[in-house]
C-alpha cells in the first residue's frame, strides 16, 4: 500500500490513534496536501527512495508513520498559524506575535520529533558533489 490519504486515514483511525479526532476535523483537501507534502519533505532528508509500503508496528524504519506524523503535525503549526493572525488586533502586540508568526513559519520545513521517531537520519554524514 502506498503512502497516501488511505494510509493515513488508517494510521489515525479512531480505535489505533490518540489523535484521530484532530485529524478527522481538518477538511479532506487539506489532509491529502499535508500527506503529499510531507511525503516530499521527508524525501529530501534522504538519498534513496522512501519505503512506500506500509510497515507494522514493530518495523523500522516506518516511513509511513513518519510521513502522517508530519502531515499532521503540519496542519496543527497553519492552524497555530492562523490563530496568531486572528489576535494581531493590538498594534502593541503586532512585533511579538510577528516574531511568533516567523518561527511558526519556519517550523514547517522541520521535521517533528514525531516523525522522526520512526526514521533514521544519519546527520554526521558527508555529501560530495563535482562542481
Amino acid at each position: 500500500m502506498a503512502i497516501d490519504i488511505t494510509g493515513a486515514n488508517a494510521y489515525f483511525g479512531a480505535t489505533v490513534n490518540t489523535r484521530s479526532e484532530t485529524w478527522t476535523k481538518i477538511p479532506l483537501p487539506r489532509r491529502v496536501a499535508a500527506v503529499a507534502q510531507a511525503k516530499d519533505l521527508i524525501q529530501s532528508k534522504f538519498d534513496a527512495a522512501l519505503e512506500t509500503d506500509t510497515t507494522v508496528a514493530g518495523d523500522f524504519p516506518r516511513h509511513d508513520a513518519a510521513v502522517y506524523e508530519q502531515a499532521l503535525w503540519m496542519l496543527e503549526m497553519d492552524t497555530m498559524d492562523a490563530s496568531l493572525k486572528a489576535q494581531m488586533i493590538d498594534p502593541k502586540q503586532i512585533g511579538s506575535l510577528a516574531a511568533n508568526l516567523r518561527a511558526v513559519q519556519s517550523l514547517n520545513t522541520m521535521l517533528t520529533p514525531l516523525a522522526v521517531r520512526f526514521i533514521y537520519l544519519n546527520t554526521k554524514s558527508v555529501r560530495l558533489s563535482r562542481g
